[in-house]
């Protein structure tokens, strides 16, 4: 297992030394942790060290976000003043259980087997086939739902989180198979609103991927009845079209590790596609996932996949046929089902 904090090193000398001391006040559950720098800690610096500090550590699930203060004595000492969701001894129950489910997990999906790519596409399948968007933990009257939707805590526990706590889950997945992951922040457009939202940067075989999970959890429906990965392995200039990051990130410019690129789903040429899509549906097969590059587009593609389903399973005495087909028009990708 390692330990990824990168935002630790994106923070200044001093910066770093009240990060450590903080976190060793968190994992000892103080009340109130001394600060050994000189001079009054603005709110701002506090909140850089804080963000950097949770993001890079999600097992601190319980430490209350919402609710940490400074306090500053006549002398102009300055201390940390958190607050924790649980006492100690729940704390101590929690992290059993959740250690213990993060090693089942990574026992049943064999993630120590395999290169990363495979063990990052476990965690992705796992994720989608299991957990679901928690749309009632964005209520803050409800305080424990909105906690434990935020953390790992919903993931692990209970099967369903926000964008945050599954952005965190898969850092504490990821990492403990060794592979370089980190949560990031900022605002995504989604549903005609731009609204707060977490994801992750991880590392595969030495180059950085943006991958949004959560997204392609609601991208496969409720019901499950699809596996998405409009977001596994983006660069930049692809996430970044409605993602928007609120820190400094590591650059992700590389395809190798694309979903659809590592499948050899992407095209081009509308006659590869239609050959491609041909090809399946004589063999019976009436799902297609494909990405588009160049000059194609989808709405004259759909047309022409519809066509052509018509006509191959007119041929095979089917005249009832619906088409289903949800496209990402941002990152020229479409799921279309022959029903």
């Amino acid at each position: 297992m390692i330990v990824d904090r990168y935002y630790y090193n994106q923070l200044n000398k001093n910066e770093q030394i009240i990060y450590r001391c903080f976190y060793k006040g968190i994992m000892d559950r103080k009340d109130i942790i001394p600060i050994p720098v000189k001079g009054r800690m603005t709110q701002e610096v506090f909140n850089r060290i804080f963000e950097a500090m949770t993001r890079d550590n999600p097992l601190i699930y319980y430490l209350n976000q919402s609710t940490c203060s400074l306090a500053t004595d006549v002398l102009g000492h300055t201390a940390i003043c958190p607050q924790y969701f649980f006492s100690r001894e729940r704390i101590h129950e929690y992290n059993r259980k959740i250690e213990k489910t993060v090693n089942e997990l990574a026992a049943d999906l064999k993630l120590k087997e395999g290169t990363e790519y495979e063990k990052e596409l476990k965690v992705h399948d796992w994720l989608c086939n299991f957990v679901s968007y928690d749309y009632d933990g964005a209520d803050i009257n409800d305080p424990v739902r909105f906690m434990e939707a935020h953390n790992i805590v919903g993931v692990f526990a209970h099967h369903r989180a926000q964008c945050e706590g599954i952005a965190k889950a898969v850092k504490v997945l990821l990492n403990a198979v060794d592979i370089k992951c980190i949560v990031v922040t900022g605002k995504a457009d989604g549903n005609g609103q731009n609204g707060p939202h977490a994801w992750n940067i991880a590392n595969i075989d030495g180059k950085a991927y943006q991958l949004d999970i959560t997204w392609d959890i609601g991208a496969g429906g409720k019901n499950k009845d699809r596996m998405a990965y409009d977001y596994f392995n983006l660069t930049d200039g692809m996430m970044y079209m409605d993602h928007t990051p609120d820190s400094k990130l590591p650059i992700c410019n590389s395809l190798d590790m694309n979903y659809f690129r590592n499948n050899k789903l992407v095209f081009n040429s509308k006659t590869r596609l239609l050959a491609y899509i041909d090809s399946l549906l004589k063999k019976g097969e009436m799902d297609f996932y494909f990405q588009l590059e160049g000059r194609l587009k989808m709405k004259d593609i759909l047309k022409d996949i519809s066509d052509l389903s018509m006509s191959v399973m007119t041929t095979k005495g089917k005249r009832n046929v619906r088409i289903q087909h949800i496209p990402n028009e941002k990152l020229g990708i479409c799921w279309v089902r022959i029903k």
